[in-house]
């Protein structure tokens, strides 16, 4: 079972590093580089490159809901340790994963960019990023408490 697990949460960061990654290209690198292109093949790339990173999000999606639940499956034991501090924890990651999924949903619906995409992604960079961190709290919170159960002098 342990590979499952290890397996289960590589797949969750990989995925969420791809999203944030993806994302992060998508608004800040792609936009620089594209302003050296003509109008006519900016917009040609700019489709091309959307096509693509919605296949690579749509995909990312499914894995990180997938492994996201497993995940919370298996460590809900250890939430319970300290339900104060990890349950708001956990719910502000699934909350802002969840803001982040519509948005990226949103985002790539239909065949064209919408006029307001910037703004979005954006936006959407500024949700991943947080959602990072509180899993990142959330990690650090789950590991002090199985070192230091309650009732136990650290």
């Amino acid at each position: 079972m342990a590979w499952l697990i290890i397996l289960s949460r590589w797949v969750h960061v990989v995925s969420a590093c791809v999203a944030l990654g993806g994302v992060f290209f998508v608004r800040i690198v792609l936009r620089g580089g594209a302003r050296l292109l003509a109008p006519d093949v900016r917009d040609i790339v700019q489709l091309r490159i959307r096509r693509t990173f919605k296949m690579v999000i749509h995909s990312t999606i499914l894995l990180l809901l997938l492994s996201g639940s497993f995940n919370s499956y298996i460590a809900w034991n250890k939430y319970q340790l300290n339900p104060m501090l990890m349950h708001p924890l956990w719910g502000t990651h699934l909350l802002l994963a969840l803001i982040a999924i519509a948005i990226a949903l949103y985002l790539l619906a239909g065949k064209t960019p919408r006029p307001s995409n910037r703004k979005w992604l954006t936006l959407n960079l500024i949700v991943l990023l947080a959602a990072v961190a509180a899993a990142s709290t959330l990690k650090w919170a789950r590991d002090t408490a199985s070192s230091n159960p309650p009732g136990a002098t650290p």
